[in-house]
């Protein structure tokens, strides 16, 4: 499972960085669901990823005996945070609502995970802590990047061919209850999807 893990986070922010410099089909869709396959994964079967459990192993009793339900617990927790970590990163790059928030919201509730793996790794000098800290500095560098990236930024790197539009949308960021700049937001849309 560690190499699916990888795989998917590598994929994922590859296609998000090709994504800012070119556009291709399904980008959205398949950057979508990549990321939730991601969250899907540390969210369902956290227990056995972070623990190190082969995916055969997963449902088998001997595989959990030398853990502790603490860490199992903890596993579990941290787990849901990756995960939503992953969707916050996701609605950051769509410029989907809420984004900015739910990534504040993922890397406080990351702070005092990453705080009891430091502790834990330099009292233990275990590989488990040693790999989850790896992990979580990772996740945590990620997710700051993508909080302290502004979405006109990312609005500009991505359609930096349609000056009109990237005007369009900011103008609404600026209102965004203002019916008219949304009609016109979408006019320039449809203008600048048919001119490719």
């Amino acid at each position: 499972m560690k190499q699916t893990e990888m795989t998917l986070g590598i994929t994922i922010l590859l296609l998000m960085i090709l994504r800012l410099f070119f556009t291709y089909p399904y980008a959205a869709l398949l950057i979508s669901l990549l990321t939730l396959l991601l969250a899907v994964l540390y969210f369902v079967l956290s227990f056995g990823l972070l623990n190190q459990i082969r995916f055969r192993n997963l449902f088998k009793k001997e595989s959990y005996k030398d853990i502790s339900i603490l860490r199992i617990i903890g596993t579990i927790g941290t787990g849901f945070v990756l995960s939503l970590i992953s969707i916050s990163v996701l609605f950051k790059f769509q410029r989907w609502p809420y984004g900015n928030l739910n990534l504040l919201i993922g890397l406080v509730s990351l702070l005092p995970i990453l705080a009891i793996v430091i502790f834990k790794f330099f009292t233990h000098k275990n590989k488990f802590y040693r790999i989850l800290l790896i992990r979580l500095s990772i996740f945590f560098a990620v997710g700051v990047l993508f909080y302290l990236t502004k979405p006109e930024t990312l609005l500009e790197l991505k359609f930096r061919d349609s000056p009109d539009y990237v005007e369009a949308v900011k103008n609404e960021m600026n209102d965004p209850e203002n019916m008219e700049l949304q009609e016109i937001t979408d006019k320039t849309r449809l203008k600048m999807d048919s001119s490719k």
